[in-house]
């Protein structure tokens, strides 16, 4: 059992523990439930985000851990069938909410492990109005599928441009982390249907941003090419991704 799981402790076990450690930190695995075609489970961003974050906590002793937020904003993906999805403004009063929790138990260090980026402009407007609430609180936020990209641009076997969402990347790390709850037989490689220069490809993004609905994009729900997905590049993701969320966190 975690001990360090707040879900697994009691209230007055949670205080002693708190009070007995030195520079506490808090992690908030957040994912989404949302489509990932026909191969992923709708939970994939929470069970990435949540595996992710289970082994960090195990590498830093001063470490506690929350269970993972499993809504996320996944409008993008509405109109595939099982897509949960928070508005913008629900996800923000969430995180705002857990953080004032959080706060008045005594935590005043806060790291969200993100595995779904269609939160990411949820919690970084968050992190600037939190400060300015309680500018005694230190939150900072990962998002995982582009800490690693990096690696990933030097492991990949799919080509440019078919990468998005339940891609090669997503689906080798969960190849990686649960290869049952993968369906390899109903994958497709399906490429995003976007204008010239425009993609979901780090550099492209850079340049320009744009709204999307994944429903105008994909048939399958696939946003790149999970044919090409390994379980041991998964692996590789994964070890980047805990030991430099490690890293930060312990120096943070």
């Amino acid at each position: 059992m975690n001990n360090r799981l707040l879900s697994n402790l009691s209230w007055t076990r949670f205080e002693e523990q708190l009070k007995a450690t030195e520079d506490s930190k808090l992690l908030l695995p957040m994912g989404s439930l949302e489509q990932h075609g026909p191969h992923l489970p709708l939970a994939t961003d929470t069970i990435i985000a949540d595996y992710i974050s289970k082994i960090v906590s195990e590498k830093l002793k001063n470490s506690f851990l929350m269970p993972p937020l499993v809504l996320g904003c996944s409008l993008e993906h509405i109109g595939f069938p099982g897509t949960i999805s928070l508005q913008l403004e629900t996800l923000t009063k969430t995180i705002l909410d857990v953080t004032t929790s959080l706060r008045q138990s005594g935590i005043h260090k806060i790291f969200i492990i993100n595995g779904h980026g269609g939160n990411r402009a949820a919690i970084d407007s968050t992190l600037i109005k939190i400060k300015h609430f309680y500018p005694d609180m230190h939150i900072f936020s990962f998002t995982i599928l582009d800490l690693v990209k990096k690696k990933y641009c030097e492991i990949r076997k799919s080509d440019k441009r078919l990468i998005g969402h339940a891609d090669e990347m997503e689906t080798s790390i969960m190849l990686a982390i649960n290869p049952e709850l993968v369906d390899m037989r109903k994958a497709i490689s399906e490429a995003p249907a976007l204008p010239e220069n425009v993609s979901f490809e780090g550099e492209d993004l850079a340049k320009v941003s744009f709204g999307w609905r994944a429903t105008d994009l994909t048939k399958s729900g696939i946003l790149g090419d999970p044919l090409s997905a390994d379980p041991e590049n998964g692996k590789i993701l994964i070890d980047y991704a805990v030991e430099t969320i490690a890293e930060l966190v312990g120096s943070l």
